[in-house]
């Protein structure tokens, strides 16, 4: 089963599971569900640094829009250099807390795009899953 990206990319968006689009990621501020409440789809996909990608997504992104700002604000003769390190900085220091829960989001979409878990491995854990808490 192979999902359009643009659907993943919204389920990115409004933080959903990349699988089923209903169950959230979040159970409280940075931390996550182990897996899907809705389709057991396991957001952590077991090797170690899973998540090493969404942290250089969010970086990337918080650091494009730093000098998005920055950058012309100093290149306006009229604007201080105080006042440019008054708005740079905390935003340095900010927009990746801002942007934790998106690009986790976003790096399971994208992950799921490129490496699709299919129907059978979800029912297939399902069931082992089941077994194992009947005993």
């Amino acid at each position: 089963m192979h999902i359009k990206l643009s659907r993943l990319l919204w389920r990115g968006l409004i933080l959903r599971c990349p699988i089923c689009g209903k169950g959230k990621l979040f159970r409280r501020p940075f931390k996550m569900y182990d897996q899907c409440p809705y389709c057991e789809f396991p957001y952590e996909r077991g090797e170690e640094g899973y998540f090493t990608s969404s942290m250089a997504i969010n970086l990337v992104l918080s650091e494009f829009i730093v000098v998005g700002f920055t950058v012309p604000l100093s290149a306006m003769r009229t604007v201080s250099l105080a006042l440019i390190w008054a708005i740079g900085i905390p935003m340095t220091v900010l927009l990746p807390f801002l942007f934790f829960h998106h690009s986790r989001s976003f790096w399971l979409s994208i992950d799921h795009f490129f490496n699709p878990v299919s129907r059978e491995h979800l029912e297939t854990r399902t069931r082992i899953f089941e077994l194992s808490s009947k005993e």
